[in-house]
């Protein structure tokens, strides 16, 4: 019988198994969008300087809420690789970030999105929440509050190492050119070790050039004023990745937290580098004052010192005015006690651990009424700690052929970074139990149509941590 028209086949109509085909391509592309949309948050999150735990927990947020099976994901400083699961099918891509900074801000906003991706969502409405963070979340503080922000930071290394007033004031006045210095070569994207390099060794010569002068013309007559200059150069300490490097490691993420720790140690090595090029050519000993007796007013000296440098070092990782206040108020409970446990005769890695654990409870406590991520706050209370001038003092006595000296004050120096880590790793287990148990984001069992997908063993990671 012939053909009728209601029974003739429609040329444009694909057949079934090209229409499987059509759709499995269609699927593939919008698995890809998908899959792109939650790496770009988890790229922006690692741009930022957060640690491992936080980007991976941010992307499974993502991902559940996307519709994924599973995320498999590895993070390092500077990269990340990610696979997607889904109905039996997978997608695998990488990201990769060249220079690694830190900005306590965008991390907030961030954190704060990842948190309300809980029901169904687009790849394109995330994007378009991305797109937002990045056009409202920018620097905060201009250049000059900036450099202000390093010499406050480095004034308060100072006061709490016990050098002179007008060695401070130098101090401050010296780390304010080196970061501008750094401001500048990093605007023009000079590599950043030759970017900590040129900020060390500018810091170094302003201190060194003005503390001259001045003794030059009798206005100070102290021969020993220069050994200040190593305090100028602190603010160049990756407090944030050194700390945040520790907090993985705990948790055996070990290529977020080796990546990190070796990007840290480089900084380091290559600001304590620079400075001791300084010490060989000028043949000047970055050796400390003599400690004062503590006393009610140097305790108060301590206090401010604390706090303003604090405040200085949060700046310099873009943290608001909020930010900077919580975290000066928890360092400077924190660090004034460890100066206590120190005078008081206790070892100086028990005093440190002691005085981070402080600090991370207090952070735990404050987390929730401020609403603000607990690594914004407790890393940069944390930095103050931080035994820098002890570093320096490493790479001077290497210098000088003495040995023994400088293995036992890297030593040292080492100990006590470890204690400050240790301490904010043991508040956290202290306080949070998803990251004490290990915890993971849960996505929901194939065929569960809730749309929700956290188990309730699963729901002590969605808290603002």
């Amino acid at each position: 019988m012939a053909d009728t028209p209601e029974n003739t086949p429609d040329p444009h109509t694909p057949d079934p198994h090209t229409r499987a085909l059509l759709d499995m391509v269609e699927d593939q592309r919008k698995m890809g969008e998908e899959a792109d949309a939650v790496l770009r948050l988890g790229a922006m999150l690692m741009a930022a300087g957060t640690g491992g735990y936080r980007v991976i927990r941010a992307m499974k947020r993502a991902a559940r809420a996307l519709g994924f099976d599973r995320v498999d994901a590895v993070v390092s400083v500077n990269d990340i690789t990610c696979t997607f699961h889904r109905a039996g099918r997978f997608r695998t891509v990488v990201v990769n970030h060249d220079n690694p900074a830190v900005d306590a801000s965008r991390i907030e906003a961030l954190e704060n999105l990842s948190r309300t991706l809980d029901g169904h969502l687009t790849a394109a409405e995330l994007n378009t929440e991305l797109d937002r963070v990045e056009q409202l979340v920018g620097k905060r503080w201009p250049v000059w509050v900036q450099a202000l922000a390093a010499g406050l930071a480095c004034a308060g290394f100072a006061v709490l190492n016990h050098y002179a007033p007008a060695e401070c004031v130098l101090v401050a006045l010296a780390a304010a050119v080196g970061q501008t210095a750094r401001h500048y070569c990093a605007r023009h994207r000079l590599n950043q070790l030759g970017t900590t390099a040129i900020a060390a060794v500018t810091a170094c010569l302003v201190y060194l050039a003005v503390s001259k002068l001045l003794i030059a013309v009798g206005a100070i007559g102290s021969p020993d004023f220069t050994i200040g200059y190593v305090a100028s150069v602190l603010f160049l300490i990756p407090g944030f990745p050194l700390f945040s490097s520790l907090l993985d490691l705990s948790r055996f993420d070990l290529t977020a937290g080796l990546s990190r720790l070796a990007y840290a140690t480089t900084v380091i090595f290559t600001a304590t580098m620079s400075v001791a090029v300084v010490s060989l050519v000028t043949g000047l000993q970055p050796l400390p004052p003599d400690p004062a007796v503590p006393d009610p007013v140097w305790y108060l000296a301590a206090a401010v010192a604390t706090a303003a440098g604090i405040g200085g070092f949060a700046v310099l990782f873009n943290s608001s005015r909020r930010m900077a206040l919580v975290a000066a108020l928890i360092g400077t409970v924190g660090n004034v006690l460890r100066l206590v446990f120190v005078d008081a005769g206790m070892q100086a890695h028990l005093a440190a651990f002691l005085g981070a654990l402080v600090v991370g409870l207090l952070g735990a406590v404050l987390t929730g009424p401020t609403r603000l991520p607990r690594i914004t706050l407790t890393v940069p209370a944390s930095v103050i700690m931080v035994p820098g001038p002890l570093i320096y003092r490493t790479v001077y006595y290497l210098n000088s052929g003495d040995i023994d000296s400088a293995l036992g004050t890297a030593a040292t120096a080492s100990l006590i970074i470890v204690a400050i880590g240790a301490g904010l790793v043991v508040a956290r287990m202290l306080t949070d139990r998803a990251w004490t148990f290990g915890r993971h984001i849960a996505f929901p069992r194939q065929g569960d149509q809730s749309g929700g997908g956290a188990a309730p063993e699963g729901t002590g990671t969605d808290r603002v941590v």
